[in-house]
């Protein structure tokens, strides 16, 4: 796979992801983890999961590091020692349709599973930054990141963090103009199933720190939640987007998020 070329990821049976690591020793009664065996043509260190596991210990979740050059991941199956129950798994690499698994029972599931591609078709995206004076002079880039509404339903939580993936960062040119090639959604099945729950955000970062300069909002198209642009089947020719309000200019985050 091109690292240009947007790919798609779908899976026959998909059980998650973790950084690839084994215990040394296993007790006899800790569960084995599940192998998932990634095709040759999609890279591993693009692959962004967010897991869900659930069991005696009550609810555990959280998102996983990707790692270069692997061809397989285990995602281990127990926490503090207990066994999970059930699993589910949102999986998205660049360019890929968007995979989601839920098993029920995990000590009745196969203990691994291989992955297939399907291509997700990109989208041109035009967009132009207007910052104002107090902003400007700011060497920044403009990050893209897929905000997943629909996942609390699919996690079956009521509250938390929205579940997000990283989809591109792009610097804007001296206008503030910028022009990125982006995943087409609305040809995303995932997506599309749960009626186009999500949107993308847009943050301006600094360059050099990756600290936030501004949430971006769009101007000329209706945004929906926390300056979201919605997913839709088409944009304008170029969306504009300022600062949101709830964006002051000291605002940051610390260095910005790798997979």
């Amino acid at each position: 796979m091109r690292q240009s070329t947007i790919h798609a990821l779908a899976v026959s049976i998909l059980m998650g992801l973790l950084p690839f690591s084994v215990k040394a020793s296993r007790g006899q009664d800790e569960p084995a983890p599940f192998e998932i065996r990634l095709p040759s043509e999609v890279r591993s260190e693009q692959v962004q999961v967010r897991y869900f596991l659930t069991g005696p210990f009550g609810a555990n979740g959280g998102s996983l590091k990707a790692e270069p050059e692997r061809n397989s991941y285990l995602i281990e199956t127990s926490v503090n020692h207990q066994a999970a129950d059930s699993l589910r798994v949102i999986l998205y690499a660049p360019g890929c349709q968007i995979v989601t698994l839920s098993i029920a029972s995990l000590s009745e599931a196969e203990k691994g599973a291989d992955v297939n591609c399907e291509d997700l078709p990109p989208m041109t995206f035009n967009g132009r930054v207007e910052l104002p004076e107090a902003l400007r002079g700011h060497s920044y880039e403009v990050e893209i990141i897929y905000l997943a509404y629909w996942a609390h339903s699919f996690f079956r939580i009521a509250d938390g963090p929205v579940t997000s993936f990283i989809l591109g960062r792009v610097e804007p040119d001296e206008s503030g103009a910028f022009h990125i090639e982006l995943p087409n959604f609305n040809k995303d099945d995932v997506t599309v199933s749960y009626r186009r729950d999500a949107g993308l955000q847009f943050i301006a970062r600094e360059l050099d720190t990756g600290n936030i300069v501004a949430f971006l909002a769009p101007v000329n198209v209706q945004g929906i939640g926390f300056a979201t642009l919605p997913i839709k089947p088409k944009y304008p020719a170029e969306v504009v987007f300022r600062p949101a309000p709830e964006s002051p200019a000291d605002q940051s985050s610390g260095p910005k998020g790798k997979n």
